[in-house]
Parts: structure tokens; sequence; C-alpha cells
């Protein structure tokens, strides 16, 4: 009797090791605030290009309607469309909203999670006080100065959110040449988180989701036309198999997030984007 305990203790401990082993050490999600597809693959972005080379992705997956900053992150928050999760406005509120987020089912199962944005309408989604939450003022730059210390604060899950592509967006018209000439920028702030993460040696065991809220046309957003609706959807990094990736939705980052994670999907998710070849 002795004898089967020890192995089946054995077999706990060998089993829970190589669940261990078996998830990223860092899930960051990037979100591009306003990042037409389209409009990067004109831009000169030289650390996305090098990231596709080995990445899971599409150019042609679809937010929510309405496509706008609160209602897309909502969804791409709590896997949830528009209809279910009700965040219609796009305006900053201190009402909290309803429905557990990625960030906070996370953070309930004790990893260590930082959310750090660009825009101060997003505390609105801060709803758990073990997440980290800052609002960086500055730009993209300052979310990455800001992520780049929850990396040495120990954070492991992080969402980053940028929102230089939708300032230039409205401010010069989608598809400009200086909207187009800024996604360099912004590609240059994520070699920059990048490179922190190679440092640091976690590089190759984080996986990294990179996506946008929204596109836009002329200097706005908020129509059910391609270029609004259209949005890219990158996945790389620990896990992550070169493919095309099909028929995807905002609404399955949430659950791709803590499919990574294994932890349990809530059942009004939407299901998770395979972005891995089945051997």
């Amino acid at each position: 009797m002795r004898q089967k305990w020890i192995v089946l203790f054995l077999f706990f401990i060998a089993t829970t090791i190589h669940s261990q082993e078996s998830l990223p050490s860092h899930i960051i999600v990037i979100s591009l605030d306003g990042a037409r597809p389209d409009a990067m693959q004109d831009a000169y972005m030289p650390h996305l290009d090098a990231l596709l080379i080995n990445a899971a992705y599409s150019w042609t997956a679809e937010t929510v309607f309405p496509p706008a900053t609160i209602p897309a992150h909502a969804s791409m928050l709590t896997g949830l469309p528009v209809e279910e999760h009700g965040i219609t406005h796009n305006d900053y509120s201190e009402e909290l909203i309803e429905h557990p987020t990625f960030l906070s089912l996370a953070a309930e199962m004790g990893f260590p999670t930082a959310m750090i944005v660009g825009k101060e309408k997003f505390v609105q989604f801060h709803t758990n006080e073990q997440i980290y939450y800052e609002f960086a003022q500055l730009g993209d730059g300052s979310v990455v100065d800001a992520g780049i210390e929850r990396l040495d604060e120990g954070d492991t899950v992080l969402f980053l959110h940028f929102p230089n592509p939708d300032f230039f967006g409205h401010s010069t018209n989608w598809m400009s040449e200086t909207y187009i000439n800024e996604l360099y920028s912004t590609d240059y702030q994520i070699g920059r988180f990048l490179d922190a993460l190679a440092e640091r040696d976690i590089l190759d065991s984080s996986l990294f989701i990179i996506t946008s809220d929204h596109g836009g046309h002329d200097d706005e957003h908020g129509s059910n036309i391609p270029e609004d609706m259209l949005i890219p959807m990158i996945i790389f990094g620990y896990g992550a198999d070169i493919m095309t990736l099909e028929n995807i939705r905002l609404t399955q980052v949430a659950s791709t997030v803590l499919s990574a994670l294994d932890i349990p999907i809530p059942e009004t998710m939407d299901e998770p984007i395979i972005y891995t070849v089945d051997d």
C-alpha cells in the first residue's frame, strides 16, 4: 500500500511539474488602438515584420460593433459581444464593468497582473485591486516604460494599451502619410519592450498577442465598414506555430489568454483561438 501511495505521489509531482513547464512564463497582450491592418502592412514596422516570420496571424480579424475603444476593449477583455456586456458608450466612466475579464480571472488565480493604458477612460476596466493599474499619460513610449517596470516587479500577465495610432488617425486621418509613418514609432516601442524581455532572458518563454480595437476612415471610426471593422491578430512566442488564422474575432482574445494560463474558461466567453499545429 505504501508503495502505491509513493507511486501516486511521484506521478502527481511529475504531472504538476509538466503542467507548470507547459505554461508560458509571461503572457503579454498589446492593443494598438486604432491600428488598421492594411496600414500596418504598408508601414515600415521592422520589429513586427520579424515577428510575423514565426507567428500565427490574421489581417482580417473582426472587431465588434460599434468599432470604438471602450465597447471593443470590453469585448477584448471579457470575451463577450457587445450585446452581452452591454457597454456601447465610448466615454470615461467610474462605473466598473460587471463581467470578469481575463485580467481579473488571472489575478484571482494568483498570477501577478498589470494593466498599463494610454487613455484615462480605461479605469472602468480596473475591477480588481490585485491588478496593478496605471494610466501612462505620454503615449506609447510611456506605456512601454511602465510595462518594463512591471516586469521588474514580477508581473507575468500584462495588458499594454498603445494610444498613438488612434491619436494620429483622428488628427491626420487614417491612411494619411503621417498616420502610416507614425506606425514606425509604435513599432519602435514594441521593439523596446521585446528587447527588455530579451535582456531579462524571458523573451523565448513569453507568449504575445498583438491586436487592435478598431480601424478607421477619414478622421473617424464607428461604422460597419471593413475600414473600421477589420483588425490585426498576431500571436507569437512560446507555444505558437506559424499559420494563417482565419475567421478570427476580437472576442476570442480573453479565452485564448485563459487557455494559455490553464485557467478554466467561463461558458459565456467566446472560444479560444487555435494557434498551434496538432502533431
